[in-house]
């Protein structure tokens, strides 16, 4: 077309029309402003449908993570309460009428262990991921305020749990100092520790072994109650997500 109308204006200007030459000129002009308007206009959805990719597959990728961390924080809780539940039940037994000095010397000895799992982690690199490219803002801001909020209840979490674990780890490794614990790589293990135990401060024992377990169980309980939590609003926003998919 453009081509067309050069021919046109050459041939007005040959036979002096300089009106027509003005007029297919302009017709060229606007041949040309069209066609970069819909060059530009072109390039413009193309970079939108390239936002809405990379939009999608960070979508993905966090329903990918949020999914993970149910399966690691459903994992943990059941361990953790079942550990609390073996924990309880040495309580229980400590606190019978039955109870004696012979009771909590065998459960000093040979079943209350203080070592629990210190793993505290999720699955935050597809938000990381989202904060250092700084392509937060390719989603929707609704979507990016439930997010933000997610991850700092996830780092409210994870630091909750340190200080938990932390102090009944202080009291373990406390407990373990003192009292030989019964596991195989204990380095002395069998009869040679009797005398220990036959010569142990029974009243001292008592005080140690309450605040081993005590703070255990405390410990448990509360890293339980952080994870229930997050569990719940993990399930719940991987809900919303689901429905941006399905969506989309």
């Amino acid at each position: 077309m453009i081509k067309f109308f050069r021919k046109i204006r050459q041939k007005s200007l040959i036979e002096n029309k300089f009106s027509k030459y003005l007029l297919y000129a302009s017709g060229e002009i606007i041949l040309v402003v069209i066609g970069i308007l819909i060059a530009l206009q072109v390039n413009e959805w193309n970079e939108e449908s390239k936002k809405e990719k990379i939009s999608d597959s960070y979508i993905i990728a966090l329903q990918s993570d949020l999914r993970a961390d149910v399966i690691l924080l459903e994992d943990q809780i059941a361990r953790f309460a079942n550990d609390m539940s073996n924990n309880l039940a040495l309580s229980k037994r400590l606190s019978s009428v039955t109870a004696d000095i012979d009771t909590i010397i065998e459960i000093a000895r040979y079943e209350f262990l203080p070592y629990f799992d210190p793993s505290n982690e999720l699955n935050l690199s597809t938000f990381n991921a989202l904060i250092a490219t700084g392509n937060l803002d390719l989603l929707d801001k609704g979507f990016v305020k439930k997010i933000q909020e997610h991850h700092a209840y996830q780092l409210t979490v994870l630091k909750g749990i340190d200080f938990n674990l932390e102090i009944a780890a202080n009291v373990g490794v406390e407990y373990s100092q003192s009292y030989p614990l019964n596991i195989a790589t204990n380095a002395i293990n069998g009869q040679i520790l009797n005398p220990f135990w036959e010569q142990i401060d029974h009243n001292k024992l008592i005080i140690d072994l309450n605040a081993a377990i005590s703070s255990k169980i405390f410990g448990l309980q509360g890293v339980n109650y952080f994870r229930t939590i997050l569990l719940e609003k993990t399930k719940r926003l991987i809900l919303e997500i689901d429905k941006i998919i399905n969506e989309n």
